[in-house]
């Protein structure tokens, strides 16, 4: 009987040491996956900040990381980490990720040359990304040139603001409109004020102007108001206007679509159309870039106030 009870209480001994192993295993593989306590919890990984540039923390709908996505809002990401340890020691920082915590904390405080002041503050609405999340993607812009360092990206955590807690209040417009209507508007090339002439959305229309795709994440109404009533006020890099005349007096102005030593390139509008004109060197005498948009400066006499605020409420609606 005492080998016998001696016997089972070895195996219910065995059996927890068994049970307790195979639990820190399961606790360390989630530790370092990001999903348990501690630093592990936060999900603070390049991995984690990858999914966060491209999805709800909307970079990618103003910036392109080498060939990958199409915006030129703001500059093209690849190899920032290295560029952004140059800069750093032009601007006094310690090191390029301090330099890159400046630059999404205050954004307007490092302009790239070439450039607007449009770039939102992420943790303010209507992105309103967390700590942590800013953290993931610190972490993600760490490999684009350089090597991630999470440990060093963990110290300037008290740097980053937590996501803004003030309520926000949905935008209203002054007068009932419908951003149905407004989308029906924004794709109606039968009229003169049709926006997708110029303007991608979700794949459809033109590559005249910015693509507006998912436009309503990443700017506010006021912003989006002002960019159709003075489309020349900020004008996104890329889309400038180049005013060109040939040396046999003709005059062309449009969009500089792409320039070399061989050839210049411009996108002109023709009674409502875009045609794409050629140029070489020994055709051009002079061309300068202008200050005033392409897109027309005279809307709100294209649309009535019911479909402006229309088209307003369609753009903010693109999440």
């Amino acid at each position: 009987m005492i080998k016998i009870m001696g016997s089972f209480f070895k195996a219910v001994i065995f059996s927890l040491l068994v049970v307790l192993f195979f639990a820190y295993v399961c606790i360390y593989v989630t530790g370092i996956s990001g999903d348990a306590g501690g630093e592990g919890a936060t999900g603070i990984s390049p991995e984690a900040g990858e999914k966060i540039y491209w999805g709800e923390g909307q970079c990618h709908t103003c910036h392109s990381v080498g060939t990958s996505g199409s915006a030129t809002r703001g500059p093209n990401q690849e190899g920032l980490a290295s560029r952004a340890e140059e800069r750093a020691k032009e601007t006094g920082f310690a090191s390029g990720l301090e330099y890159m915590v400046e630059a999404i904390v205050d954004p307007g405080s490092h302009i790239v040359e070439g450039y607007d002041n449009i770039m939102p503050k992420v943790y303010n609405p209507p992105i309103m990304l967390g700590r942590e999340k800013i953290l993931a993607v610190l972490s993600y812009l760490q490999t684009l040139g350089g090597e991630p360092d999470i440990e060093a990206v963990m110290k300037v955590k008290d740097k980053i603001p937590e996501a803004s807690k003030k309520k926000v209040i949905p935008w209203v417009p002054p007068i009932e409109a419908d951003p149905k209507e407004g989308e029906k508007i924004f794709f109606d090339e039968t009229r003169t004020a049709a926006c997708s002439k110029c303007h991608i959305m979700s794949g459809r229309g033109a590559k005249v102007g910015p693509d507006l795709t998912g436009i309503g994440a990443v700017q506010t109404p006021q912003y989006l108001i002002e960019s159709v009533l003075k489309p020349s006020a900020v004008i996104v890099k890329g889309f400038e206007t180049m005013y060109l005349i040939t040396t046999d007096g003709m005059a062309y102005n449009g969009i500089l679509q792409r320039q070399s030593e061989e050839e210049v390139v411009l996108l002109v509008e023709e009674e409502g159309e875009m045609v794409e004109y050629v140029f070489y060197p020994d055709e051009i005498a002079q061309m300068k870039k202008q200050d005033a948009s392409i897109m027309p400066g005279n809307m709100s006499d294209l649309l009535t106030t019911r479909e402006f605020y229309g088209i307003i409420s369609y753009l903010l609606s693109l999440k």
